[in-house]
């Protein structure tokens, strides 16, 4: 279906944002993202919109994201995948956002260079519907396989 996966990209970089629109547009089943520069706009843009996934920062000014990302899973807004270099594989805000309930995390310094990657996982994400969003952590989408255990 043409342009049915909604997206909100929540960072306090103009860049950034701007670099993930580009990604998700080039998106024939995406519609095009909005945008919050910061973790009250983002709260005054779910009070209002429903939306599949919201890609979220986790170093911005004032609320951070998993103050944002509590927020969120606590009032059943959307779902949330972590996009920061904080948030490797092994790292403990990693940990941490998906047991706060984040279904996945992506190092936003490889958006571009894995756009089809990042696309997918997208994809993967809004097709699930599970209630524990920790499947994902585990899943490598480069081979298809599950690379380790949750």
């Amino acid at each position: 279906m043409l342009g049915a996966i909604r997206t909100l990209i929540v960072d306090d970089s103009s860049t950034l944002r701007a670099m993930l629109d580009v990604v998700i547009s080039d998106q024939k089943d995406f519609r095009p993202p909005e945008h919050a520069a910061d973790a009250s706009q983002a709260i005054e843009i779910l009070d209002e919109r429903l939306f599949d996934l919201v890609l979220l920062d986790i170093n911005m000014p004032g609320m951070d994201g998993l103050q944002l990302l509590d927020y969120i899973v606590a009032n059943e807004l959307a779902r949330v995948m972590i996009l920061s270099s904080s948030s490797v594989r092994g790292s403990d805000i990693r940990t941490d956002a998906l047991k706060r309930g984040a279904v996945a995390c992506f190092d936003k310094a490889n958006c571009i260079r894995e756009a089809d990657r990042l696309a997918e996982l997208i994809r993967q994400i809004v097709a699930q519907n599970h209630e524990s969003p920790l499947w994902l952590e585990s899943m490598d989408l480069l081979d298809g396989l599950v690379a380790e255990e949750a």
